[in-house]
């Protein structure tokens, strides 16, 4: 009976939390959002001497709320005399859109993202890493998993993604041209945050799945086929990381206010290396109840122990190869054209991690 009460709690979370691959909305629907989790106060309000107030927007998958969240609660920003109110959106595009349009100057999304506004004329900078690979690993259900126990046994299959085009449907795409086989061949399904229980029943033979739905689909006999947050497996696959998460804002924020952006940078570079250097539990402890893993931290705490060695770079460094990656999953899709250049520098910047304290 417990067991089953901890199973549901995993899969009323999985479904309540949407991942970073969720499908975009409209302006509207963002800042309703927005309004939703009291913001009261716009973008660059100072509140007379205290510390300045801003916003940071940004999906809330689990895995990526962990640094922004560690460093809320042990008053990184607020040495930085800095107070930021954690705007949680559905997913990384509507997070992109509020920086587009202004009506936040900080996000914390994929650089996926950031490729993509860019070459579409809407220029955005990475500034610090927050994570160096993909939140996802690619999981057989556990009726196929006998079956389907390499990349060329999907040929024929439904996989399950969060949305066309997103990363997560790039990466598998970039799996199978560098395992020889025609994504075309694929039958690519969009699942949204219904992932989890789509393949759980089987209705599709694979899917990529995020953290507390890895843990879940393990335990019911799935089979992983790629864990992209492994980083030896990406290093297999991918031919070494992918830079994936990161703290993101507008270039006329640094050239406005140079000063903010550090401070900003230096939050996360702390938040980062506490992570680096503490055992998942504690850093459990930091993270609010209601984002929990079924409400249980030491679930969490088992899952970052596994993981957070791979995921988050403690001195928030970003890597041009690793941007180069992300680049090229996007040419090989079709997402950017295949011949000319792209200027890497245009997407990111060391500048303020190389100056953080």
């Amino acid at each position: 009976m417990r067991e089953h009460r901890r199973t549901s709690a995993l899969l009323g979370i999985c479904i309540l939390l949407l991942g970073l691959a969720g499908p975009s909305v409209p302006a509207a629907a963002a800042e309703k959002d927005k309004i939703s989790v009291g913001v009261a106060l716009p973008p660059h309000a100072t509140g007379g001497h205290g510390p300045q107030k801003l916003d940071l927007a940004f999906c809330s998958q689990l895995l990526c709320v962990i640094p922004f969240e560690v460093a809320r609660a042990k008053g990184f920003f607020a040495e930085e005399g800095l107070d930021v109110q954690l705007i949680y959106m559905k997913g990384g595009p509507p997070a992109v859109q509020a920086l587009q349009t202004r009506s936040v100057d900080f996000i914390g999304t994929t650089m996926d993202l950031v490729v993509r506004s860019t070459a579409g004329g809407k220029p955005i900078v990475m500034v610090a890493s927050t994570a160096r690979l993909p939140f996802f690993a690619l999981v057989v259900a556990p009726g196929e998993a006998s079956r389907i126990t390499r990349p060329e046994h999907l040929v024929g299959k439904k996989v399950g993604v969060g949305n066309l085009g997103a990363t997560d449907h790039l990466l598998v795409q970039l799996l199978l041209r560098k395992s020889g086989i025609d994504p075309e061949k694929v039958s690519f399904v969009a699942l949204g945050p219904n992932t989890l229980q789509t393949l759980l029943v089987g209705q599709v033979e694979a899917a990529m799945v995020q953290e507390p739905a890895l843990t879940l689909a393990s335990r019911k006999g799935a089979r992983v086929l790629v864990n992209f947050m492994d980083q030896h497996q990406a290093q297999t696959v991918l031919g070494g990381q992918y830079q994936f998460m990161g703290l993101i804002t507008r270039p006329d924020v640094i050239a406005s206010n140079p000063s903010l952006v550090q401070r900003m940078s230096n939050a996360i570079v702390k938040a980062n290396r506490f992570i680096s250097k503490e055992p998942g539990p504690t850093i459990a402890g930091l993270i609010p109840e209601s984002l929990l893993v079924g409400g249980d931290p030491a679930l969490l705490g088992e899952i970052l122990d596994q993981f957070k060695g791979h995921l988050y770079p403690a001195d928030g460094r970003i890597q041009s190869e690793d941007v180069a990656r992300v680049v090229e999953a996007q040419r090989s899709s079709g997402l950017l054209p295949a011949a000319g250049g792209f200027d890497l520098s245009l997407l990111f910047t060391n500048e303020f991690i190389e100056r953080s304290r």
